[in-house]
């Protein structure tokens, strides 16, 4: 980890939280409208771009997550940055009012994702489907509220565990590296000792 007293950019994973409820909601929606009905769009190719979205959304999240990390100098630098960085979000990340729009965020686009694909659930029960994503969303709410009581202890967990491993890589490195110098002298001594003495050079 690098010191950094810059404020964090938090809006790339409040993104990435609005992206995994919107997914969530929308698959909640084909599930409550179309029941074990929705097994047949849930692989098909329209959903192609929900998997797509899927995996780089997991490589955005580490990425940005490991960049992170490894700004803070320690768990308590972490938590500084992570409460400066939540502050930028709407609503400063805090209160009812965050959730409710947060889950407003999730649900609208689950619903717009659904008409890009021509609303397969139309046909169905929609008030059931549009029910289930409604309770999808409020039940992903109150997990982000849950998580975010315990932030600091779980801040506390992955910056020991980042902490270890970055000194971990920089002792192997070291390591590797003096290793390396004494195979330098163990070839480089003895070709220089077990050398024949010059010839004398007589006048």
């Amino acid at each position: 980890m690098t010191s950094s007293r810059q404020v964090p950019d938090l809006r790339v994973f409040y993104l990435l939280l609005i992206g995994v409820g919107s997914l969530f909601a929308h698959l909640a929606a084909e599930f409550g409208a179309m029941g074990s009905d929705a097994e047949t769009v849930l692989f098909s190719p329209r959903h192609w771009y929900l998997g797509c979205a899927a995996l780089a959304g997991i490589v955005i999240f580490v990425v940005q997550a490991r960049a992170l990390l490894r700004q803070a100098t320690s768990a308590r630098d972490l938590k500084r940055m992570l409460r400066l960085g939540l502050d930028q979000l709407p609503l400063r990340a805090h209160g009812a009012r965050y959730y409710a729009l947060t889950a407003a965020l999730q649900l609208g686009v689950g619903c717009l994702t659904q008409i890009g694909e021509g609303c397969p659930f139309c046909s169905h029960d929609v008030v059931a489907g549009l029910l289930g994503a409604i309770a999808t969303v409020v039940v992903l709410a109150l997990v982000t509220r849950a998580l975010g009581r315990r932030l600091p202890a779980l801040v506390c967990f992955i910056a020991d565990v980042v902490i270890a491993a970055d000194r971990h890589a920089a002792s192997t490195l070291v390591t590797t590296e003096q290793r390396g110098i004494a195979r330098s002298l163990d070839v480089w001594f003895p070709l220089l000792f077990n050398r024949p003495p010059p010839k004398l050079q007589h006048a």
